[in-house]
């Protein structure tokens, strides 16, 4: 069987080996943003002008005369079966197809190579070329003024005949410039190697580097916390090595000898014994024609503080281009095309790094002999904006920004028709006067807050509008002040910024208050009424009015109620009794009894209040007593009293024996709220109170020495309450 094998293979390898290969053309297209027409000029070799972002499909369209599909005999070359293309676009691969997709992203030129080989490697080479449209240089583009205040205008240089002067457009080249990115942890310690090949496609098979300066450059992004670690060497596709910093100096290293760095740092790294992740690397550069300094090795002491990571330790500075170690000249004769690998060697333990990425840049005048390209002007203007207020004959343009800042785009157009922008923005002194306070109505003595902490400036001035000031202030603030005195006037706030100024107002209306004093009277009988206030008593009242200014005007008025007399009078049925019952029926011989209420004080500790025509009193002592009569009117306004003394005469043994009662203090009386009893011993008796008509209205008991009754919930009038046991009954008059 393995006999049979090799046998078939032989056979194969002889076949094929017999196989006439089939020439073919190769050709391609390009289609920009979805044109139809081929847009490489010269076709398959010559340039697609584009712009950044534009979008460009590539076709290969090779011609297969020779072929099977074509001839009838030979072998296929079917695109879709049997054919490989091999797409390059600025020595970036793109997918074996015969149809690719570019998107525009660097304003710079590109060598677009193609290979296409059959499925017995016969091969056809083309290169076409993408020039983008670059950006201008628009440094030329200046505000005369670009920080001014509100209302004012400033001159921006530039305009539509500026070129040269406001802006220039840089040529266009095809270097070639292949960069890798990823961020790798460096290994550790002990010899171990980082390595990270980039491919270098586009040159012919034959070209080989000729001197130091075909290899421009070659740029590290790195961070490392102690770089007497590192070694860091360059090899070129056919094996050759050239160090670009040997910085360790001990034995076991891949480079002999070495000049240690010590612990400074490269990038801002985490100091640490490793693990805590990366910190910020710093991109290093290397050239043996643009160093503007000395190798690396050699200038430990050119460094800047690493803020971030590095805590501000010392890290070598990537602001100068280095020299490497030994010259890029050591690569004299390697081929350009193949894998360019870069290796970074780390020694000792403890200290880590990381690689972020790096790129190898190559003399662009030996790619494919083209020496580069220039964009010219088609046209330049300045966008459209209503606060452009003149145009200075295309040179410059006058401008009066509004709100806080102005923004003025000016285009250029070249001859690709790709447009390009740049914009200059004036922005407003940043001054602002605001008082948080609406207008001030009201009534001294008063207190007003000025809230100004908005306010936008470097000085600060409030002229309150009463003839003083707060000044001196350096910070927007919220400050009081005091108003004593009517004024009609505005408090205003000045603000200076720099050489701007603004204000605020506050218009501050203060009043003073009024007080007038009247006197009026009243006769009595009915409520007077002050302008809806109903006046009851005689005495001092006050008014308050709100004045529209804010400010309340006060009014005092002396009132009297005028009392012209009731003309009270009472007579008794009987005044002198010689033996009990001691009753007696008073009559109330007032005028117009309707009129008033009254009350009634017999003089002997009972009071009555009744408006009855007929009233009635036993009285149980002997002895002379002064009875009185006391009225108001219906309002309250005015009263009036009547008193007969020693007007009734009581002789012999009384009703009830006095001796035989206790004695307890009943007060106040009249009330209008409670009464108290108060008794020289401490008690639990029931007391009853009854109305006029001997209807029993409240019962309860005596505690203690001291007993509060309340009566708020029954009406004005007279009352008895008896306490049980040998208490004399008493009147209560509820008013």
């Amino acid at each position: 069987m393995k006999y049979i094998l090799l046998s078939f293979i032989l056979c194969a390898c002889k076949y094929f080996s017999a196989q006439t290969l089939q020439p073919f053309t190769g050709h391609m297209e390009a289609y920009v943003g979805g044109a139809l027409q081929n847009a490489i000029n010269p076709i398959d070799t010559g340039f697609v002008d584009v712009c950044l972002g534009d979008t460009i499909v590539y076709v290969a369209t090779p011609d297969f005369y020779n072929s099977l599909e074509n001839t009838g005999s030979g072998y296929s070359q079917d695109v879709n079966l049997n054919i490989d293309f091999s797409w390059t676009i600025g020595g970036d691969a793109y997918p074996n197809n015969d149809t690719i997709l570019y998107v525009v992203n660097s304003a710079i030129g590109f060598l677009v190579n193609l290979t296409v080989t059959d499925q017995f490697g016969e091969s056809a080479e083309l290169m076409s070329k993408i020039r983008v449209g670059i950006p201008p240089n628009f440094s030329g583009i200046s505000v005369s003024q670009d920080l001014i205040c509100a209302g004012s205008t400033t001159q921006i240089s530039g305009g539509a005949n500026g070129e040269g002067s406001a802006f220039t457009i840089p040529g266009g080249s095809f270097g070639s410039s292949q960069y890798f990115e990823g961020l790798t942890y460096l290994p550790d310690g002990s010899g171990a190697q980082y390595e990270a090949p980039i491919t270098i496609e586009g040159f012919s098979a034959s070209e080989t580097v000729t001197s130091a300066g075909d290899l421009t450059q070659v740029c590290v992004t790195i961070e490392h916390s102690y770089s007497g670690d590192l070694e860091i060497w360059l090899q070129c596709p056919n094996g050759t090595t050239v160090p670009l910093v040997n910085a360790y100096g001990g034995g076991n290293g891949a480079i002999p000898g070495g000049n240690s760095g010590g612990g400074i740092y490269l990038g801002d790294p985490i100091d640490d014994a490793g693990g805590a992740g990366p910190g910020e690397g710093w991109e290093y550069c290397f050239s043996s024609v643009l160093n503007d300094i000395g190798p690396m090795t050699q200038n430990w002491g050119n460094t800047i503080p690493a803020p971030n990571y590095g805590n501000g330790g010392q890290s070598v500075n990537p602001n100068n281009i280095y020299a490497p170690d030994n010259s890029f000249s050591g690569f004299i004769g390697c081929p350009f095309n193949g894998e360019w690998t870069l290796f970074v060697q780390d020694n000792l333990g403890i200290d880590d790094g990381y690689i972020f990425g790096w790129g190898i840049d190559f003399d662009e005048s030996i790619i494919g002999g083209e020496p580069g390209y220039q964009n010219t002007l088609d046209s330049a203007w300045w966008s459209p904006n209503p606060t452009i207020v003149s145009n200075l004959g295309d040179t410059a343009i006058i401008v009066a920004p509004e709100g806080s800042s102005g923004s003025y785009t000016f285009n250029v157009a070249d001859d690709f028709g790709c447009i390009h922008s740049t914009s200059v923005t004036v922005t407003m002194n940043p001054i602002n006067a605001a008082i948080d306070l609406e207008s001030i109505e009201g009534c001294v003595p008063m207190v007003v807050a000025f809230d100004y902490s908005e306010s936008v400036g470097d000085s600060f001035y409030l002229d309150f509008g009463d003839g003083t000031y707060y000044t001196g202030s350096s910070e927007a603030e919220n400050i009081s002040h005091f108003y004593s005195d009517a004024i009609d006037a505005t408090a205003i706030l000045y603000v200076s910024n720099g050489d701007c100024s603004d204000t605020a107002y506050v218009s501050i209306n203060t009043n003073a208050p009024t007080t007038n004093y009247i006197s009026d009277s009243a006769f009595c009988g009915e409520a007077y009424d002050w302008n809806g206030q109903l006046i009851y008593d005689s005495g001092v009242h006050t008014q308050i009015f709100e004045a529209n200014n804010g400010c309340d005007s006060v009014v005092v008025m002396d009132f009297a109620f005028i009392n012209n007399g009731f003309d009270l009078g009472f007579s008794a049925n009987q005044q002198l009794f010689t033996e009990p019952p001691y009753a007696v029926q008073f009559t109330n011989t007032t005028p117009d009894l309707e009129n008033y209420n009254f009350t009634w004080n017999f003089g002997d500790g009972t009071i009555l209040q009744s408006n009855n025509l007929n009233v009635f009193h036993e009285y149980t002592s002997s002895g002379s007593f002064s009875v009185s009569l006391f009225a108001t009117d219906l309002i309250g306004s005015c009263s009036d009293s009547f008193v007969e003394t020693d007007y009734i005469f009581t002789t012999g043994e009384s009703s009830v024996h006095e001796e035989g009662l206790y004695f307890y203090h009943l007060y106040p009386n009249p009330t209008s709220k409670k009464i108290i009893i108060q008794t020289e011993t401490s008690l639990q008796n029931e007391f009853v109170i009854h109305d006029q008509q001997g209807r029993e209205i409240m019962k309860g008991a005596l505690k203690g020495k001291q007993t509060e009754i309340s009566l708020e919930n029954l009406k004005s009038g007279t009352y008895t309450i008896q306490i049980e046991g040998k208490f004399k009954p008493r009147i209560i008059v509820k008013q």
